[in-house]
């Protein structure tokens, strides 16, 4: 039998679903295999400090579901799904945050056999920190130019990405146990980091143009923050995009509460956003950070700060404590994609490809939000009457693994039932159609059981 260990999904759901959703995530993942027999009920209540009557309902529902079958005398045991009618061999992920990289395979391939023409081994794997190469460093500020953030060299250093930058950033200007303001919905990551740090993450008020000013400035006043962590444009995971007055708006609440702004561009390339950024309106103040993970390739993993002077010595230190190297063949790469037409090929194609899939999703789904700009995630509503993680385990159950909103909130408590679909995990329309065709069959399903009169 394989060994037996589950995390059980946080969020605000039944306990029981929440056990059965851990079981479908491990078979579906093969951790549980056919004809495994699961622990008496007794151990489950215990491993998971739960009630023999919840892990009962839960097995139950396992069962309904056609993950376990019971065997009177003997005990419970994994169900060959194969053999069901309507199972799905294939999970659809739609879960993950990325985007398509054999779109642009062609032009990286082009821009990498440049690199090696060059003869720049030296410069491209030398024992070289971050500040030390100009060329490298005048590359994020002609980079950063095309999306109205005009700067000096000496206010930019390469990094090896957002996460390093939110790494180094909250490793620079905070010490455990601060608290930092966010929205309430945040990406994964920043979540990690906090947690990696000892801060404590206090979510504003957001709408559908992002974090509420006024709340921003309450949430200062009261917690003692002095951070801010804001997503300028097609924030993950809700798609909220500030507008040029709530850019300016939330520039002044940070100077009036004196905090640090950390501005997370990592989407404004993709979108092509030519409005300023809040680094613009509030330049002592903000950190900017920028990279090519979401709109070239997942692993081109070179980012740029633009960094206020009272915090360059701290933040190129803490770069440092992250990753002694800076990323300088990445750096040589984008260099060479700058200069020619690359780079601009690669949004082109990006940005149509994220188009094209916006409108299938949305043509095919309803409980979608609108987006400013596509992107390679959307914003779904969960059915009334469903729970988020109800949602996304039913959906798991046919094939798609989707991302419930408790994922992303900072709240124990989610304020609303809702989930991401990440377009940009599948390579090709088409398989990215058959999960969507997945999900709008369980929609379509609820609608009809929701209308019948009893």
């Amino acid at each position: 039998m394989s060994e037996w260990k589950l995390q059980t999904h946080t969020g605000s759901g039944p306990k029981y679903l929440a056990l059965v959703g851990a079981l479908e995530d491990r078979i579906s993942g093969g951790h549980l295999r056919e004809g495994d027999r699961l622990p008496p009920q007794r151990d489950l209540a215990r491993m998971f400090g739960v009630t023999i009557a919840t892990v009962t309902r839960a097995i139950a529902e396992a069962s309904r579901r056609g993950l376990v079958v019971a065997r009177p005398g003997s005990g419970t045991y994994v169900k060959d799904r194969s053999t069901l009618p309507g199972a799905a061999p294939e999970i659809v992920d739609l879960s993950i945050n990325t985007l398509p990289s054999d779109l642009v395979a062609g032009l990286l391939d082009a821009a990498l056999a440049e690199v090696a023409a060059r003869k720049i081994s030296h410069d491209a794997f030398g024992y070289s920190s971050y500040g030390s190469n100009s060329r490298h460093r005048a590359t994020g500020a002609e980079w950063v130019s095309r999306f109205g953030l005009d700067v000096g060299v000496e206010s930019v250093l390469p990094t090896h990405g957002v996460h390093q930058g939110l790494m180094a950033a909250f490793g620079a200007l905070a010490k455990p146990g601060d608290s930092v303001i966010c929205e309430p919905f945040t990406y994964t990551g920043i979540k990690r980091i906090a947690e990696y740090r000892g801060l404590k993450l206090i979510g504003a008020d957001m709408d559908d143009e992002g974090l509420l000013p006024d709340s921003v400035g309450r949430e200062l006043r009261n917690s003692g923050a002095k951070i801010v962590i804001v997503t300028t444009v097609a924030q993950n995971p809700t798609t909220a995009s500030l507008s040029m007055e709530r850019r300016r708006a939330l520039a002044e609440v940070c100077r009036k509460a004196d905090a640090i702004i950390l501005e997370d561009a990592i989407n404004v390339p993709l979108a092509g956003d030519q409005l300023h950024p809040i680094a613009h309106y509030a330049p002592e103040r903000t950190l900017y950070l920028t990279s090519f993970s979401k709109c070239v390739t997942p692993g081109f993993r070179l980012g740029y700060a633009v960094v206020p002077p009272q915090v360059f010595p701290i933040f190129h230190d803490a770069l440092i404590s992250t990753q002694w190297i800076g990323p300088l063949f990445y750096a040589e790469l984008a260099g060479i994609l700058l200069a020619g037409s690359q780079m601009d090929k690669c949004l082109d194609l990006h940005r149509r490809e994220a188009k094209a899939r916006v409108t299938l999703t949305t043509s095919l789904l309803d409980c979608v939000k609108p987006v400013t700009f596509p992107g390679y995630h959307v914003w779904g509503l969960a059915p009334a009457g469903w729970q988020a993680d109800e949602f996304c385990t039913e959906a798991l159950r046919q094939g798609v693994r989707i991302s419930p909103a408790s994922h992303f909130a900072v709240s124990p408590t989610p304020s609303i039932q809702a989930f991401r679909i990440s377009l940009g995990g599948c390579e090709t329309r088409e398989q990215l159609q058959s999960g969507l065709e997945r999900l709008a069959r369980i929609l379509q399903h609820k609608h009809a059981v929701s209308g019948t009169v009893v």
